[in-house]
């Protein structure tokens, strides 16, 4: 008989992460909108797997195997994670396009641009991450003024450049709040650009992943390579 089909998780990134169900952008993309699990289960099933088998069955399929089986490339830290959700913003040629979702399906080194599946079509574009704002979950912190918000989660939906403050969709309250980046703190493994760095300009516009954030500084351990990891405060940090 066939080996019973392959299911292969769901995309994660950034705009999946925990507490999602009250989430309005998670719960859009729930679905699984990349057809991944669903073409790994089709050659699961396929009866083409015992020929698989075969081909790799001879001393030179083995060999061959082991020469092809090259490392995998190695983690990215400054690079937005396939599965992200994000919004288009600021495209100047397609400006009919800012403001629609869509789902990051791959960056490209040679070119510095994402490739993201836009929402409710098959549709594609290649764009910039200057063009892109990541709808990731987010923690509330320090807000003296409306202490009642502080250790809320809730989920980036825009980003007011004038007045440089995220709108954050609070689920527990089931409203938007404006907020500075200095009061936002980005989950774990979350990629952002730094900016107004004043003691290392030479950073200013470079990405990373952050790895954890420290509380009672208020600043970020930010992974910009394998070998260099930085601290940082929170508010230079953008996505």
């Amino acid at each position: 008989p066939p080996p019973p089909p392959i299911h292969s998780p769901s995309p994660s990134g950034g705009g999946g992460g925990g507490g999602g169900g009250m989430d309005p952008f998670s719960m859009m993309f729930q679905q699984g909108g990349m057809g991944g699990s669903g073409m790994m289960g089709s050659m699961g099933g396929m009866p083409g797997g015992q020929g698989m088998s075969m081909n790799m069955g001879g001393p030179g399929g083995m060999s061959g195997m082991r020469q092809s089986a090259t490392k995998p490339a190695p983690p990215r830290y400054d690079a937005i994670p396939p599965g992200t959700v994000v919004s288009l913003k600021g495209l100047v040629n397609a400006s009919d396009r800012n403001g629609d979702r869509g789902v990051v399906k791959q960056y490209i080194p040679s070119s510095g641009r994402y490739v993201v599946v836009l929402e409710d079509s098959d549709d594609t574009m290649s764009v910039k991450a200057s063009n892109l704002l990541q709808h990731v979950h987010v923690r509330i912190h320090d807000i003296q003024s409306q202490p009642e918000l502080n250790g809320k989660t809730g989920t980036i939906i825009a980003w007011n450049p004038g007045k440089e403050r995220y709108a954050i969709y609070v689920m527990a309250l089931e409203k938007v709040v404006s907020l500075k980046p200095g009061n936002v703190v980005l989950e774990a493994g979350t990629c952002a650009q730094l900016t107004g760095l004043s003691s290392r300009p030479e950073l200013n516009g470079k990405w990373g992943t952050i790895k954890d954030w420290i509380r009672e500084s208020n600043k970020y351990d930010v992974q910009l390579s394998a070998q260099q990891v930085i601290r940082i405060k929170v508010e230079n940090m953008r996505v």
